[in-house]
């Protein structure tokens, strides 16, 4: 292929598994193009995760070995075992003619439900704080099944500590598949949380990535992301959006929880204007306030809004935290304009 052919695959064109917007995802990963503004990215985003593939698996298959198109659909069918449901590929085909039409949604709206998971105490947290836990998310005993299944992935032991921190994988954990993690991702209980903050149950989920945070001496530094940070662009005005973590052990607050600034989406708007100019907020953010780390129990599944800036604090404790990254969200969202 080369850099002619990428203006001619369109969004709607197929091969024999119907997907829109499957082969310009495959088009764009070989030619090594980023997505062409938010509405691409959005797309690319939720065809992979309606096909329940993790990006960090698709984009190193198609850069490494640079299949044809029809090989990668192969590829694809076989993560499905030989079978897609028509209801998938109708509901990927679906979102993305709503999104070359340009069907926007503004959210947060008003869901009427007959099955609230959070009460009124527990919105009032959120309304204040940005970030909510939906508590026993899924039961303990799976939690327990699926840290054993990442230690054995990872080839470690947790009687022996003192190869915790000689992995050479980083923080995140690559390319783990276990019929739990499809479980939580279908959970009806987390998806009537996630919807009950979008105002909408029509969510596509994320098929997103594990993590081993490991305790780290003060000799040592953090694997993972512990800078405060945000995950999308922060330019004006920003778009709502959610993001979850899921403790798959009991985490206490110097474990490596996750940490945030509570209620920052209530003033992220002033705070960018007051900042001078020339400077960078992602840089301002890491000295400008002290972040809450916040523990829970196995199976607390931690939402948090976008505008807050978070991270994976520093492991100071004896034992790892492992964790499983979740979010939901909607085909239709209008999202910020800048795309980052």
């Amino acid at each position: 292929m080369n850099k002619q052919n990428l203006s001619a695959v369109q969004s709607t064109d197929v091969g024999d598994l119907g997907i829109f917007h499957l082969k310009r995802i495959w088009a764009s990963a070989l030619l090594g193009k980023q997505a062409n503004g938010p509405d691409e990215g959005h797309m690319n985003r939720f065809v992979l995760d309606g096909l329940e593939l993790s990006i960090v698996e698709t984009l190193p298959f198609l850069h490494q070995q640079k299949p044809a198109f029809p090989e990668f659909e192969k590829w694809v069918l076989q993560k499905h075992n030989g079978h897609i449901d028509s209801a998938i590929r109708e509901r990927i085909n679906r979102a993305v003619t709503d999104r070359l039409a340009g069907r926007h949604t503004r959210y947060p709206i008003t869901l009427e439900t007959d099955e609230p998971v959070f009460d009124n105490h527990d919105w009032a947290c959120w309304e204040e704080n940005g970030y909510i836990v939906l508590k026993e998310a899924v039961p303990r005993e799976d939690c327990e099944t699926l840290e054993k299944a990442i230690w054995e992935y990872l080839k470690l032991r947790p009687d022996e500590p003192e190869t915790w921190r000689t992995r050479n994988e980083t923080f995140w954990v690559h390319g783990f598949r276990h019929p739990l993690l499809d479980k939580n991702r279908r959970s009806r209980r987390i998806h009537r949380a996630f919807a009950q903050l979008w105002g909408t149950e029509e969510l596509f989920h994320s098929v997103d990535r594990l993590s081993f945070n490991p305790p780290m001496g003060e000799e040592h530094r953090q694997f993972g992301p512990s800078n405060l940070h945000w995950d999308d662009s922060i330019a004006q005005p920003l778009s709502f959006d959610i993001l979850g973590v899921m403790y798959l052990n009991d985490v206490q607050p110097n474990q490596g929880a996750f940490q945030c600034v509570p209620g920052f989406h209530r003033q992220i708007g002033a705070w960018l204007d007051s900042l001078p100019p020339d400077a960078d907020p992602r840089q301002e953010i890491l000295d400008a306030f002290e972040p809450v780390k916040i523990g829970g129990k196995a199976g607390d599944l931690i939402i948090w809004r976008q505008e807050l800036p978070h991270g994976s604090s520093v492991n100071r404790a004896d034992y790892p935290r492992f964790a499983q990254y979740m979010a939901m969200y909607p085909a239709d969202r209008a999202i910020n304009p800048v795309w980052k």
